[in-house]
């Protein structure tokens, strides 16, 4: 435990160039978004750029693990590493992981201040705090992102394996990009048999989660949550797969992938 300790803020240490890039990219925004709606007497500027600094969470965690890893070809310590390809791999995205957690409840916190000035400033009629769907809606955006982190160290791995091969060398990008494609073709034609829709596919729960921010003219903005169906199986099945990609990648990295 005490070594994935270390691995984790090793790797937090490597990633802290584009993580401190992002907090102060967001405190820029934020800052900028109250200067804006004081120059031009528009306070829903702010919520505007909230949303969208909320929503590029799902590009934080891939790209810091990216980044981490690029790093780690280039210097081959991993060669070296006693620990376990798996403990490698899990450390880097646990430390992603954390790094993100706290930045989502980094707005998060701040989401409360802003609908404090939203209702100080008229453009919200009453002011509650929408914790269970706030809460869904950060776990669904950071369960999301991390999904895509798995797809990328899985395809990392891969375009580095396959420099080991002289005839694929020059076109790895090439055979990663269609295993990407092929994965999307793949679930595009199961997603389309009846019998998953009729049987799997239908098994979901309706939850009212699915917050929107609406503004209108004189009665300013208002959050409205609608329902909508949470598929179950799909849930589990890509978690599973997640999982599969990940075994993977830590195989190919037992292998002693070279960049």
């Amino acid at each position: 435990m005490i070594a994935f300790w270390g691995l984790m803020k090793k790797d937090m240490l490597l990633m802290r160039f584009w993580y401190i890039t992002w907090i102060t990219f967001s405190i820029i925004c934020i800052v900028g978004g109250y200067i804006m709606q004081n120059y031009w007497s528009e306070p829903s500027i702010v919520a505007l750029i909230y949303i969208v600094l909320m929503s590029m969470h799902f590009f934080l965690m891939p790209i810091m693990i990216l980044h981490v890893l690029n790093i780690e070809g280039k210097t081959q310590i991993w060669l070296y590493n006693p620990q376990s390809s798996k403990k490698l791999l899990l450390a880097k995205l646990s430390a992603a992981a954390l790094l993100q957690f706290i930045s989502q409840v980094f707005l998060a916190i701040y989401g409360i201040f802003l609908m404090m000035f939203l209702y100080k400033s008229g453009l919200m009629p009453t002011f509650t705090l929408p914790i269970s769907q706030g809460a869904f809606y950060n776990i669904a955006l950071f369960i999301a992102s991390l999904y895509m982190t798995i797809w990328i160290i899985f395809l990392w791995t891969i375009y580095h394996s396959l420099g080991k091969f002289p005839a694929l060398k020059n076109f790895r990008w090439l055979v990663v990009f269609l295993i990407w494609i092929a994965f999307g073709f793949i679930e595009a034609q199961l997603v389309r048999l009846k019998v998953l829709q009729n049987n799997l596919f239908s098994i979901t729960t309706n939850m009212n989660v699915a917050p929107s921010m609406e503004y209108m003219k004189g009665k300013g903005w208002s959050i409205v949550y609608t329902d909508i169906p949470i598929p179950i199986v799909p849930i589990i099945l890509y978690t599973i797969f997640g999982i599969v990609l990940f075994l993977i990648a830590s195989r190919l990295l037992d292998k002693k992938v070279e960049v």
